[in-house]
Order: C-alpha cells, then sequence, then structure tokens
C-alpha cells in the first residue's frame, strides 16, 4: 500500500524560487492546495501511512488538520505521523479513534496542548509516540493508556507534564515503554509522581530527571531495563525503589548518577540491594575513580549468573570539549577470557577478572 507523506519543507524546494531563501516565503496557500488535491485524487487508495510535517513558524488553521486527518482515517490508513504547531489545542478527533485499521500514531506538537479522549476507541493501536507535547491533569493520558487494550509499545519523548500530579502507565498490554526528558522539565518531574504497572512490560527505558514518587508494581515479564537521570541529587531512593521491582531483568543499563546514587544507597546500610539471578548483561555507563569501581563490584557480586558487561565512557576528542561515546569494554562469560578494550580500565582489570573468575587480556582502545 503507499503512503502520502507532506512535507512543507520538501514541498517548499521543489518551488521555482526555492534557491532565494531568505526573499521567498513557502508557498502556505499552495501547499494546502496540493494536499487537497492529492486526497480528491486520491479517494479510492487504502493507505499504509499518512504524514504531515509542517514547520513550527506555519501555523494552519485547526479545521483544516482536522479535514485532513478525517480523509486519511477513510482510506483505512495503517499509520499516522502529525507534526505541526496549533494556535489553540489539539483535541484527538473522533474519527481517530473509531478507525479500525489504525496501528501507529506519532504527534510531534510543539508546545500544543494535547488533548487526550477518554472514550474507548483505538482498537487496534499497538504504537504510541508523543514528542514535544505538553499533558494535562485535565486531560490526562492515563485513562487513554489504560483503554488502548492493543497497546504494545508506548513512547514520550520530551512531553511537558504541566500541572499534572500523577502519570499513571496502568496497561495490560504493553511490552515496552520509553520515557525520555531532559533536564529543564527538572520542576514538572519532580511535582509529579510516576506509576508503571504493566504485568507484560518487557523493556523499560527511563532517560528523565527524578519524579516525585514512583511506583512500581507487576512488572512480571520485565527483560529489559534502562535507568539514565539526568541529575545527581536524590537518586538514591529513586534507583533502589526501581532496581528493586526490576530484580528478575536480564539486561539492564545504569548511567554514572543511577550507579552511584544505587551505591550511596546501600553503602550507608539503609537499604539493601536484592540479587539479580537472572541477569545476563550488564551496561555502565562509567566513571573511572574509586567510588565507581566499588560501586560497580558490588553490582557483580549480586549477580551470579551474569554474562556480559559493558562499560561505557566519554572521551574527549578536541580542545572544544566536544565528547564522543567509546566503543564498549565487552566482558564475556564467566567460563570465558575477559576481553578489556578501553586501556583506561586495564588498571582495574584484575579485580574485575577477579569477581568474573576469569583471566583478563589487555587491548588498547579505539574510539567510534
Amino acid at each position: 500500500m503507499p503512503y502520502l507523506h507532506f512535507d512543507i519543507d520538501q514541498f517548499w524546494l521543489q518551488q521555482p524560487n526555492s534557491g532565494r531563501r531568505i526573499f521567498y516565503t513557502p508557498p502556505k496557500e499552495n501547499f494546502k492546495d496540493f494536499i487537497n488535491w492529492v486526497l480528491i485524487s486520491q479517494r479510492e487508495t487504502k493507505l499504509a501511512k499518512f504524514l504531515l510535517c509542517v514547520a513550527p513558524d506555519d501555523y494552519f488553521d485547526k479545521m483544516e488538520v482536522l479535514r485532513w486527518i478525517h480523509a486519511a482515517t477513510r482510506r483505512n490508513v495503517q499509520e499516522i505521523v502529525l507534526e505541526f504547531t496549533l494556535c489553540e489545542p489539539l483535541e484527538l478527533p473522533i474519527c481517530l479513534a473509531t478507525c479500525e485499521s489504525l496501528q501507529v500514531l506519532k504527534l510531534n506538537l510543539p508546545d500544543n496542548i494535547l488533548k487526550l479522549p477518554n472514550h474507548f476507541g483505538f482498537r487496534q493501536l499497538k504504537l504510541l509516540h508523543l514528542e514535544d507535547v505538553q499533558l494535562s491533569d485535565k486531560h490526562s493520558p492515563n485513562c487513554f493508556i489504560s483503554k488502548c487494550h492493543q497497546l504494545k509499545s508506548l513512547i514520550l519523548h520530551e512531553c511537558g507534564l504541566g500541572a499534572m500530579t500523577l502519570l499513571s502507565i496502568d496497561s495490560i498490554s504493553l511490552s515496552s515503554v520509553t520515557i525520555i526528558a531532559d533536564y529543564y522539565q527538572l520542576d514538572e518531574y519532580g511535582k509529579c509522581k510516576l506509576k508503571i504497572s504493566c504485568p507484560n512490560l518487557k523493556f523499560l527505558n527511563y532517560e528523565a530527571p527524578i519524579p516525585k514518587d514512583i511506583i512500581i508494581e507487576n512488572l512480571l515479564s520485565i527483560e529489559d531495563v534502562s535507568i539514565v537521570v539526568t541529575i545527581i541529587q536524590d537518586t538514591e531512593i529513586f534507583v533502589h525503589k526501581m532496581i528493586k521491582e526490576v530484580s528478575s531483568t536480564s539486561a539492564l543499563t545504569l548511567c554514572n548518577y543511577s550507579i552511584l546514587g544505587m551505591y550511596k544507597a546501600t553503602s550507608k546500610g539503609s537499604l539493601s540491594l536484592v540479587s539479580f539471578y537472572k541477569l545476563k548483561t550488564l551496561k555502565l555507563y562509567a566513571r573511572v575513580d574509586g567510588d565507581f569501581m566499588q560501586a560497580m563490584i558490588l553490582l557483580l557480586k549480586y549477580s551470579p549468573n551474569l554474562e556480559v558487561l559493558q562499560l561505557w565512557c566519554l572521551q574527549l576528542i578536541n580542545m572544544e570539549g566536544i565528547f564522543q561515546e567509546e566503543k564498549p569494554v565487552k566482558l564475556g562469560s564467566r567460563t570465558s577470557v575477559t576481553r578489556l578494550t578501553n586501556e583506561r580500565f586495564n588498571g582495574n582489570c584484575n579485580v574485575i577478572a577477579t569477581v568474573l573468575n576469569c583471566e583478563p587480556i589487555f587491548e588498547k582502545s579505539r574510539s567510534c
């Protein structure tokens, strides 16, 4: 099946005067006429994908956008991708909720409030990707997520929480959840509690500021967990709560702040580290110092069946302070030979090898 890709930047490049960018304004009206013409001429065509991408400074009337969305849903569309800015909050239209063919919905709405419906619908929706949208208590995503019974993957990327006090991800169908936010959203996350209750969840990726509180329960199927927090303050309890509830995972990724937060919590004696009996792969964003080494050794001792340890660190590559991620240090299974590909860890290789019960082989590192 074909897909329709309406991108105003690409449309502008096809215009005769597009080379004179400073003096030329994108033909907004022509772009609208083009979309209308295509949708009318392709009235009977079934669509695999409908994409509408409009630059942030090209404001469109909401009724025009809704009319185009409605036209796409009438063509049994499977995936809808919308990227634009409106002058008012966007409420998802009923035609999206009742579209029986829709499986993927991606929304990128810079600084726009998104009104998610709380009624039943989206019967076949499997992936929901929200990026740069503003969520709110008044139009909470909590009820929406729980009522999408076929939803498998949820991605919240740089979404504002506004005045929300609870972000609840409660679903029996979700198998993958990704939450990504930057440090400038620290205040919003600091005022909001996060609850995750998904018995079929296999993959959890959290790369965001620390929420006011976190409740994790019923993660009975978890296999892969990544915890990357953006600040070091108050990480101890947060990281401990997360790790405690995902101890059955087979793959775990931790950033510097997560590792040190976990270590501080356990070294004080107030919290105890759980054992990771099923953990096979451990990936650590590393720092070469005493605290990190102690934290890593502690994790290794509580991971009796670990097969692969990957250590990543940032390398300063020029005088401007640009950092580049190095290739990982990979340690093989306990019965195989350990291979270290980053020379900065060579001073601690014997300690690591002793914990893993294998002989180290030193290799000089090469950056990516």
